[in-house]
């Protein structure tokens, strides 16, 4: 939320630091007085904002108080003296400020914002809703009250409110970068609805243009705008016919086709669609060697998603059969090439069965078609000399490491085209983001990571493609350091943090057991969905504690045991069965869970995401090796290594059912208790145990 003063740059605040002024010196209103004593006011005005944007904020008190004892009545010096004290959490005296800066201009709508900022931070969400309307009334096309708005909504409860202002304020000014970000924040609370269906399909198209946003969270979105044409559109046979009105409206919709470019969707009943309809424009190639202009554009972006989810769509020995011949007869013209490559590129990745020469000759006059050539071809290109370039910092002995590396070779993972990126502008000190994400109060800091000038070092061990990288962005002024064990996840991930101009990475091939290789020790290690993959979970552990400061944290992923049943039965059925873990193996035994409504696992392919690409299954399912833990394995693995647990990250309706069942336990932090609790809500860390854990000086 910003607050409005007539400072014009951004001044360090307690609770925020995103500040906008709206206009210049002090006019010195002083009714009847002299010139001198105007002068005056001037230069006393000029002085306090040198003074408060220095930081001298004292100074500037005294200053502003000077002018009000001698008379000024200008709003501006109530305001800004308003803000400086409510900064210093004196919030009776900021509130008499500014109803005094009012008095003087009872319609300037910047007060009436910074009025509802205050209430907002005390938390009297009524008054701050009505100062912040009076504020839109007198100035309704205001990018910033607009989204300050929102956020006012969003904390009342009320999404589609939120969500109709927060739209608003960047169709007002789209470099509102703060609102861009409060869109974000929501776009998971979003239910489209026949009341807001309009705004959220304007959320839609501005998050799905954004490529600083992971576009996965756009899932639940996708699902609820196109489920429904989806079906309809599925429900004649063939897919494709001119009588198949939904299906020309989702064909001819670029949001769908983007999105296909972008996300994957993790639902059956699209994958099945999307299965079909690629079928049907196979057909119709063969047999017909053209695919219409209309449909092109869309046969490209279902071929760039089939690359993302590494073709986990079932495939039958004909589809497999045909594609053969096409790519046979696609050697023979340009034109057949061009013709057949973008359904070639539905069952088999075009780098594999292409020259660098014959991909110059594609057109590329589409935004589907440059999409589905860079990311089939150019980018696997760079990934392939990225890798020449990599060297290996320690030769990987351990027997166990060595099999999971071998995995990740074959099936780096995940597969993303954006992540969340935070501009360095837009950067915050490190220990911020682990005060908010640790339950403790006052969480203790070094200098190394409290200071605001500091160049925390950071080490993301096991950092697969990149994606912990890249939202590492978030922590200002940081040197990272990112390890795996895999040589192409390494080097996707290298590719994808030259795409965001992430200098301060440095990558290494190593294994976590090889940590003593590093040359430096770290302030803050990330190590989130790798330890529980290793031999011996607590060896691995001690390997990064030792490269950990004293004053550090780092940041744990653990899978639990109670969460894990189903994938446990899958496990366990699928070693029963023999299934093997290649693209043929997963294709087969997904085929048969979706085909099977009443399979003791139909509830993974419902419930968990990472059903719905090659890699991931993978990963969740066939997974040579996986650890799972209990809260008291947890206390007791923290305890040997004497790391302290500074409690999990979980939604705020998780933590606040807990403190209800827990009122004692004020941290968050026993485990024992957080053992009784997941007893009873098994879902609690479906995902994983996150936390961070300190290590004492």
């Amino acid at each position: 939320m910003n607050e409005d003063h007539r400072l014009a740059p951004k001044l360090k605040q307690v609770q925020r630091n995103e500040v906008t002024g709206f206009g210049g010196p002090a006019n010195g209103k002083a009714n009847k007085q002299t010139k001198k004593s105007q002068l005056n006011f001037q230069k006393w005005f000029n002085q306090a904002i040198y003074s408060h944007k220095t930081g001298r904020l004292r100074e500037a008190e005294s200053i502003y108080k000077k002018m009000i004892a001698a008379g000024t009545t200008d709003p501006a010096v109530f305001c800004n003296l308003g803000i400086l004290c409510k900064n210093s959490l004196r919030i009776k005296e900021a509130l008499e400020y500014y109803e005094k800066a009012l008095d003087f201009e009872p319609d300037d709508p910047k007060i009436y914002s910074n009025i509802g900022n205050l209430y907002r931070d005390i938390g009297d969400l009524n008054q701050a809703l009505q100062f912040t309307l009076k504020s839109l009334e007198l100035d309704p096309d205001s990018s910033t009250i607009q989204m300050n708005l929102g956020s006012i909504y969003r904390d009342l409860g009320e999404t589609d409110e939120a969500l109709k202002a927060t739209v608003k304020a960047i169709e007002f000014d789209d470099g509102n970068v703060q609102a861009l970000q409060n869109l974000k924040s929501l776009s998971s609370d979003i239910k489209i609805s026949s009341l807001n269906k309009i705004h959220a399909r304007k959320a839609y198209e501005i998050l799905l243009n954004c490529d600083d946003f992971s576009h996965r969270k756009l899932c639940p979105l996708f699902i609820q705008g196109y489920l429904e044409d989806i079906q309809a559109a599925a429900q004649l046979d063939p897919i494709i016919s001119d009588h198949n009105k939904s299906f020309e409206e989702l064909a001819s919709d670029w949001r769908f086709r983007k999105s296909l470019s972008l996300l994957i969707p993790p639902h059956q009943g699209i994958e099945e669609f999307l299965t079909r309809l690629r079928r049907e424009l196979l057909v119709q190639i063969k047999n017909e060697s053209v695919i219409s202009k209309k449909l092109r554009p869309l046969l490209e972006a279902l071929s760039t998603q089939c690359f993302l989810n590494e073709y986990v769509y079932w495939q039958s020995d004909e589809e497999q059969h045909w594609i053969d011949d096409l790519i046979i007869k696609g050697k023979k013209s340009k034109e057949s090439f061009n013709q057949y490559l973008p359904i070639i590129g539905c069952y088999k990745p075009i780098h594999s069965i292409t020259t660098r020469e014959e991909i110059s000759k594609y057109p590329t006059n589409s935004n589907e078609s440059k999409s589905f050539i860079n990311t089939q071809y150019k980018e696997v290109e760079k990934e392939k000399a990225i890798k020449a370039s990599l060297s290996m910092s320690q030769k990987i002995t351990d027997a166990v490491s060595l099999a999971v590396q071998q995995m990740y070779e074959e099936n780096p993972y995940p597969r993303y085209q954006h992540a969340d990126h935070t501009h360095p502008h837009f950067a915050k000190p490190t220990h911020e983001f682990i005060t908010l994400e640790t339950t403790i109060s006052n969480p203790p800091f070094t200098s190394a990571l409290s200071s605001p000038e500091s160049s925390p070092k950071i080490l993301i061990a096991g950092c697969g493609t990149g994606n912990q990288i890249i939202n590492a962005s978030r922590y200002k002024n940081a040197q990272i350091t990112a390890i795996d064990i895999s040589k192409n996840s390494l080097a996707y991930a290298a590719r994808k943090s030259q795409e965001y101009q992430m200098n301060n990475v440095q990558l290494q091939q190593l294994d976590i057991l090889d940590a003593n290789q590093l040359q430096d020790v770290y302030d803050v290690i990330e190590c989130s969905g790798v330890l529980h993959h290793m031999q011996d979970p607590a060896k691995g552990l001690t390997a990064l504690n030792s490269k950990l400061k004293p004053g550090g944290y780092i940041k744990i992923g653990l899978y639990s045991k109670l969460a894990r049943q189903k994938v446990s039965a899958a496990r366990d059925l699928i070693q029963n069965l023999g299934i093997q873990s290649t693209p043929e193996g997963i294709r087969a035994f997904r085929k048969q869970i979706f085909n099977d409504d009443h399979h003791e696992l139909k509830d993974i392919s419902a419930l968990v995401n990472d059903f719905y690409s090659l890699s991931e299954c993978r990963d969740l399912c066939f997974h040579i090796q996986e650890h799972q833990f209990t809260t008291e394995s947890l206390h007791e693995l923290l305890d040997a290594k004497n790391l302290v647990f500074c409690g999990f990250m979980l939604p705020g309706v998780i933590k606040k059912d807990y403190q209800q069942h827990y009122p004692k336990d004020s941290n968050c932090t026993s485990l024992s208790n957080w053992g009784e609790f997941e007893e009873s809500n098994q879902s609690t860390f479906q995902s994983m145990y996150q936390f961070w854990a300190y290590k004492p000086l």
